[in-house]
């Protein structure tokens, strides 16, 4: 699915938002979703929903990913497991670049 962007390079005025604002209307009126365009201090429920559905899949997960744990205690058992200093070096200097 397109949408139709108009006035793309014009400085956002009420008139364009009117206008853009009637076309994200129009454009999803005869698709599956419904959008709705919100005004300042409205809450659009279905997006609240879907926040919802996506918090409790998340919840879900394992914090943890075991398969990748258990499969660098294996490494390091056998003596296999390479560590790659100039990564680790690369990271860390990342990191206290962050920090400043």
């Amino acid at each position: 699915m397109t949408d139709k962007i108009n006035n793309i390079n014009s400085p956002i005025s009420g008139a364009n938002l009117q206008n853009t604002l009637k076309g994200a209307k129009n454009s999803n009126a005869s698709g599956s979703e419904s959008a709705t365009v919100a005004s300042a201090g409205d809450v659009d429920i279905s997006s609240a929903q879907t926040l919802d559905k996506i918090r409790e899949s998340l919840a879900s997960q394992p914090v943890v990913d075991r398969q990748k744990v258990d499969a660098i205690k294996q490494a390091l058992q056998d003596g296999t497991y390479k560590i790659d200093s100039e990564n680790i070096a690369t990271k860390l200097i990342e990191y206290e670049q962050l920090l400043k």
